[in-house]
C-alpha cells in the first residue's frame, strides 16, 4: 500500500469520524453560532456585512473571508448548517496533508505520516469542525499552506513565487487579521536564512512579497473607506480587542475566573459611554484607552504580556470555561503530553548537524512567533494557540520517533 493510499484511509476516517458526531448529536439542525452566522444572514437579507456590537451597527466587525464563504455555501445548499460543517471538515482534512508536506520536507516521511495522523484527529478541530461554524480550521490552513510555500521556494524565490506567498497571507488575513504578523516575521527569516541572495535582491523580493499581499486585501481596504471614510489596514474595527487585554481590570483573556467578561466588570457609567459611540467611535475609544493604560504603567504592561504569552502556550486559570469540562480535561492531559515531546523535538532538531533542517524549523520558529508575540499584545484563548499547534505536532512526531528510535538502540545494545 503507498503511503497516498495510506493517507487516504486516515483521512477518509477522519472525516468519517466527524460526520457521525455531527449526525448523533445533530448539530447539522443546532451548531453553535459565533458573530458569522449573524452576518451572513444579514448578508443574506440584503442588510450587509452587519452585527450589532456593544448596542452599535458595526460594518466591519472581523475579517470577511469566511462569513462570505459561508454566504456563497447557503446560497448553495438551501442554508445547510451540515454544507458549512464538512466544508470546515475538509480544510481539516487539507491541513493534514499540507502538514505532512511540511514534515516531509523537513524530516522524513515517518514524521510525515505521524503528523498528518494527529492533526486529523486533533480533539481541538473535531470539537470545531462538528460543533461550531467557527473557521479555526481554515485559518490554521491558510498559515499552515504559507510555511509551505516558504519551504518550496525559499531555494527559488522568484518574483513570482513570492508574490503566490505574499498573496496566500493576504488571503489569511482576510481570514484571521493577526495572519498579517506573518509579513514582518517572513520578512526577517528571508534576510537572515536565504543566503544565496545578496541583500538588495532579499529586499527586492520582501517588496514584492508585501505588495502582492497588500493586493489581496486592497478590495476590503477600499470598501471599508467608502463605509467609514477612513483607512482600516487592520481588517477590522474592533479596537476593543486591544482594550480587552489592556485595562486595569484585564486578566489576559476574555473572562475573569467567574466567566464575566472584562467589559462587564466595568461600571455601569463606562459601560454607557461606550455604548453612546458609533463603530469608529468605539474603535478610537477602546484604543486610546489601551494605549493610555500601558503608558501609564508600562512594567505592568510587560509583565501582563509575558503572563499572555505564558497562558498561549499553557492554559490560563479561565480556560475551560466555554468548553464541556471532559472534553478540556482531556485535552489538557493529551496537550501535556505533546507539548514535552515537542520541546524535545525542536531542541533535537535544532542540534541536529543538517543545515537544511535547521534553517526549515527556524522558520516554523518564526511563524509561532509572529502569531503568539502579535496575539499576546491583545487577549489570549485557547483556540488562538490552535492556530499554529498542526506545526507543532510536527515537532512532537519528531521528539516521539527519536525517543522510540533511541529506545531500540538501546535494547540491542542491551542483548548483545
Amino acid at each position: 500500500m503507498t503511503t497516498k493510499d495510506k493517507l487516504f484511509i486516515i483521512l477518509s476516517m477522519a472525516l468519517a469520524v466527524r460526520l457521525t458526531l455531527i449526525i448523533i448529536f445533530k448539530t447539522y439542525i443546532h451548531p453553535v453560532t459565533w458573530e458569522y452566522e449573524v452576518i451572513v444572514n444579514n448578508l443574506l437579507s440584503g442588510k450587509g456585512f452587519l452585527f450589532y456590537f456593544f448596542d452599535v451597527p458595526y460594518r466591519s466587525l472581523n475579517a470577511p473571508l469566511y462569513s462570505f464563504l459561508c454566504a456563497g455555501i447557503y446560497i448553495l445548499t438551501n442554508h445547510s448548517y451540515l454544507a458549512v460543517l464538512l466544508a470546515q471538515s475538509l480544510f481539516t482534512m487539507f491541513l493534514a496533508l499540507v502538514i505532512f508536506k511540511i514534515a516531509k520536507i523537513i524530516f522524513d516521511e515517518k514524521v510525515a505520516f505521524m503528523s498528518a495522523i494527529i492533526v486529523s484527529f486533533h480533539p481541538g478541530f473535531i470539537y470545531y469542525d462538528v460543533f461550531n461554524l467557527i473557521p479555526l480550521s481554515i485559518d490554521s490552513f491558510l498559515i499552515a499552506t504559507a510555511a509551505l510555500l516558504v519551504l518550496k521556494f525559499k531555494d527559488r524565490p522568484s518574483i513570482l513565487n513570492i508574490s503566490l506567498l505574499g498573496m496566500m497571507v493576504g488571503l489569511g488575513a482576510l481570514s484571521r487579521g493577526i495572519i498579517w504578523a506573518l509579513i514582518p516575521f517572513l520578512s526577517l527569516y528571508f534576510i537572515l536564512f536565504i543566503t544565496r541572495l545578496a541583500l538588495h535582491e532579499k529586499f527586492k523580493i520582501i517588496i514584492f512579497f508585501a505588495i502582492a499581499a497588500f493586493i489581496v486585501i486592497t478590495p476590503w481596504i477600499i470598501r471599508n473607506y467608502v463605509i467609514h471614510k477612513r483607512f482600516i489596514f487592520i481588517v477590522s474595527t474592533t479596537g476593543e480587542n486591544l482594550w480587552r487585554g489592556n485595562n486595569k481590570y484585564a486578566v489576559g483573556t476574555s473572562f475573569n475566573k467567574e466567566g464575566k467578561t472584562i467589559i462587564e466588570l466595568w461600571p455601569e457609567e463606562f459601560r454607557k459611554k461606550v455604548f453612546a459611540l458609533d463603530e469608529i467611535g468605539q474603535k478610537n475609544f477602546f484604543e486610546k484607552e489601551a494605549m493610555y493604560f500601558i503608558r501609564k504603567d508600562p512594567l505592568g504592561f510587560i509583565k501582563r504580556y509575558i503572563t499572555k504569552i505564558y497562558y498561549f502556550w499553557w492554559f490560563s486559570p479561565q480556560s475551560g470555561i466555554i468548553y464541556p469540562k471532559p472534553y478540556f480535561i482531556i485535552y489538557r492531559y493529551l496537550y501535556s503530553i505533546l507539548l514535552g515531546f515537542s520541546i524535545l523535538g525542536l531542541i533535537l532538531s535544532l542540534a541536529s548537524g543538517e543545515k537544511v533542517i535547521k534553517g526549515s524549523v527556524w522558520l516554523i520558529i518564526f511563524i509561532f512567533m509572529a502569531i503568539f508575540l502579535t496575539q499576546s499584545l491583545f487577549y489570549v484563548e485557547g483556540r488562538h494557540r490552535w492556530l499554529v499547534e498542526p506545526l507543532l505536532i510536527i515537532f512532537f512526531s519528531y521528539g516521539i520517533n527519536e525517543s522510540y528510535e533511541l529506545l531500540l538502540r538501546k535494547i540491542k545494545l542491551l542483548s548483545i
